[in-house]
């Protein structure tokens, strides 16, 4: 798993919110979408196991935001390999604008708004794995 958030804190309560719902998982985090493009370029793109299957991506970020990140890595990535990962959107506002546009993107599956809590990720894991 691979949170995306120039919100430390956020990254800490999402990563112990995730730990409730599975201890097990490994969460990965980075601060903006290069950071996040980077991660998968080192631990995705070969037969590294670490590839995340969900990635939880911040709209608003400094350096690369969340939808600069969706056009590189539709450009960076295989669509086989971006098969693979599951993408949630997290918007600190819900609004019809942010869902419709993130929804348009063929690597998008979901969206959430902030904070998210534990029952919130349980269900998002329920929806997208099981």
């Amino acid at each position: 798993m691979l949170l995306v958030d120039d919100d430390n804190t956020t990254n800490f309560l999402n990563t112990f919110f995730i730990k409730q719902v599975d201890d097990t998982l490994e969460v990965n985090t980075s601060s903006n979408g290069q950071e996040a493009l980077d991660f998968l370029d080192l631990h995705g793109n070969g037969t590294d196991t670490i590839t995340p299957c969900l990635l939880i991506l911040d709209t608003n970020m400094p350096v690369m935001d969340g939808w600069e990140f969706l056009n590189a890595f539709g450009k960076r990535f295989s669509s086989e390999f971006r098969k693979k990962i599951t993408v949630v959107m997290l918007t600190a506002m819900d609004t019809e604008n942010a869902i419709e546009k993130a929804m348009t993107d063929p690597s998008v599956s979901d969206t959430a708004q902030k904070p998210l809590s534990d029952l919130k990720f349980e269900m998002l894991i329920k929806k997208h794995f099981h």
